[in-house]
């Protein structure tokens, strides 16, 4: 740099250099990294600032090349420990375990994670997340889907307790963990004390007593933001009024288990919903509420999203038990498949008026197919990918706006109405979805690099 404007730059305050390299795209970062020795060293949080890392091979090269102090600049993190048949690593808990410690200490000042896991974690590796004092955003599942690889318990809720400051959590895939051999659904006198404190991880690398379980996230202070994706919630815990609730969720989403009926899946979320109600301000549902003979009370609920895994004739039941619940409740979005379309404008037709309150802000959003769980779809669904609806649902779409249109409760219709600018088809919608960008290479703030990155990126 030999330009007035170069000498310009060196006489900024570091503060403001550091924030124009936070700002720079991939290319404009590199080329000022080239300038000068300073300007490389200067550049290195930028670089290392968020990382992606989508192989366990892939992480035992970043473990051998790139520089420790490199790593400390790391904020944003997302490691898969998927092998592949080309590695030549075999992925093994003892193997994986060991590479997520070395990475955990080379990363102190987390704040975000995510974690792809192929195995599950010795008791080691998970006290070892204890010492990420700034992470407050965690989301663990499996690297496949959980007919071949699932986590268990003792894994995926053990590091969510491990970490100090956790305030959202999303998890996928969880398989419950039994303390005996015996169906314990209706023997709640074999399970831990209902009362029971924030259970303990054990930091000397044995076992604890007391497994760690799903209703032991509610222990967690700090949470605000929860997501359980197809994981059975059937734990009797759940439907214990005894249950310890020390935290305070704003934000909750239950996905529904493939496994499991939708009058089990609507039963296991009413009795979530009841534990953790009061400081609800948005939830996502992929199944109905049922009543019970304790009241649903969600006092400052705001905004509820009701995913294509909905049953549409749950729909009636439920709004009218939200509505009664929730005088705040202003934003329903509903997400239907253009098969079940036909079915949900009926049901929400019939029960507008019925539904207490108001007016509702409804917003439909029509999704073009189903595959897999929904909620882990890879984009938003724009107009252009549902094909061209039939009149009879042109007519049941007519309908529905015609009986909203009456009840004096605004509705926009997502996904077939092709006057909707693309950029409002996102806005008022909660994303608490875990999408899965793993990929062939490694990320470094938003670039793949495939051949050879560390040999390159770590000579910064």
């Amino acid at each position: 740099m030999s330009s007035p404007s170069s000498s310009q730059w060196f006489t900024l305050p570091v503060e403001i250099q550091l924030t124009i390299t936070q700002l720079l795209d991939n290319n404009a970062l590199r080329s000022l990294s080239e300038v000068s020795h300073y300007n490389r060293i200067l550049c290195l949080p930028a670089v290392y600032n968020s990382v992606t890392i989508p192989s366990f091979a892939r992480l035992q090269s970043f473990l051998d090349h790139v520089p420790v102090h490199h790593a400390s600049h790391i904020r944003t993190l997302d490691i898969s420990t998927a092998g592949s048949v080309v590695d030549a690593p075999v992925v093994t808990q003892a193997t994986c375990s060991d590479a997520l410690r070395r990475i955990l200490f080379l990363a102190p000042r987390l704040r975000s994670l995510s974690l792809h896991l192929s195995t599950e974690l010795s008791p080691l590796a998970i006290s070892s997340f204890s010492i990420l004092d700034q992470l407050t955003d965690l989301s663990i599942q499996p690297c496949r889907d959980a007919i071949h690889t699932s986590l268990s318990e003792r894994t995926a809720i053990g590091v969510a307790l491990a970490v100090p400051s956790l305030k959202s959590l999303s998890i996928s895939c969880v398989t419950r963990a039994f303390p005996c051999h015996i169906n314990t659904w209706h023997s709640p006198r074999h399970s831990p004390s209902l009362a029971a404190d924030k259970p303990t991880v054990p930091t000397d690398g044995t076992h604890s007593s007391v497994p760690p379980t799903l209703p032991s996230l509610f222990t967690i202070h700090s949470l605000r933001h929860l997501a359980i994706h197809n994981t059975a919630l059937g734990d009797p815990l759940f439907a214990s009024t005894d249950l310890a609730v020390r935290c305070q969720l704003e934000t909750l989403e239950l996905g529904a288990f493939e496994s499991a009926s939708p009058a089990e899946n609507a039963s296991w979320s009413s009795h979530i919903l009841r534990r953790v109600g009061p400081q609800l301000r948005s939830v996502v549902l992929s199944a109905g509420i049922v009543g019970a003979t304790e009241p649903l009370s969600l006092p400052i609920l705001e905004r509820v999203r009701l995913t294509p895994l909905f049953s549409p004739s749950q729909l009636p039941s439920t709004l009218r038990m939200l509505a009664t619940a929730s005088r705040a409740l202003r934003h329903i979005n509903v997400e239907c498949l253009a098969d079940d379309l036909e079915d949900v404008c009926e049901e929400l037709s019939e029960c507008v008026e019925h539904v207490n309150g108001g007016p509702y802000n409804l917003k439909l959003r029509v999704l073009p197919a189903l595959e897999g769980d929904v909620l882990i779809t890879e984009c938003p669904v724009t107009s252009e990918c549902v094909p061209p609806l039939d009149e009879n649902a042109q007519e049941a779409l007519s309908r529905l706006e015609s009986a909203f249109t009456s009840a004096g409760t605004p509705i926009s219709i997502m996904g077939t109405n092709p006057e909707v600018p693309p950029q409002q088809e996102d806005e008022d919608w909660d994303d608490l979805t875990v999408v899965d960008e793993t990929g062939p290479g490694v990320e470094i703030k938003g670039k793949y690099i495939t051949e050879d990155p560390w040999v390159q990126v770590g000579a910064w």
